[in-house]
């Protein structure tokens, strides 16, 4: 079975420090029999809202392969470090092959990237239509009062 590890680091880490904690998951995950089949570092991201009180966090994405029971030892370490703000770990499909997981951010990143640029300047065009519309309804609101 393949898993997906999402975790929030603390964004004030050094770079020494933030490879200690990598190290340190990778370490736990191979000592209990599993393997790590890849790690993407997303960057420091703005948060939805504070954890910890911080509002932003370095994001990880990692790929693994292993036995279930491993991942309540995982789960544990991570829960235990002060420097790990976050974590979810989801059990993949079954039809999801090692090969799509080597490969799928190469895959992905260039047409994420032009969908959310079409996607912006779409919802900035209904954006300033929506706003013109609330003003006329507020104005015709208004003179129906008086």
């Amino acid at each position: 079975m393949f898993y997906e590890l999402m975790k929030i680091v603390n964004p004030e880490l050094r770079e020494d420090e933030l490879e200690k904690v990598i190290g340190r998951f990778e370490k736990n995950v191979k000592k209990n029999g599993g393997e790590i089949i890849r790690i993407d570092d997303l960057g420091i991201k703005t948060m939805a809202y504070k954890i910890q009180k911080k509002s932003r966090g370095h994001y990880f994405l990692s790929y693994l392969t292993g036995p279930g029971e491993m991942f309540s030892e995982i789960e544990r370490t991570l829960g235990n470090d002060e420097n790990v703000i976050r974590f979810i770990i989801i059990k993949l499909d079954e039809s999801v092959k090692r090969e799509d997981l080597e490969k799928a951010v190469v895959a992905a990143e260039p047409e994420a990237e032009s969908v959310s640029v079409e996607a912006i300047v779409e919802s900035e065009v209904t954006s300033d239509s929506d706003v013109a519309a609330d003003a006329q309804a507020a104005d015709s609101k208004k003179e129906e009062e008086l």
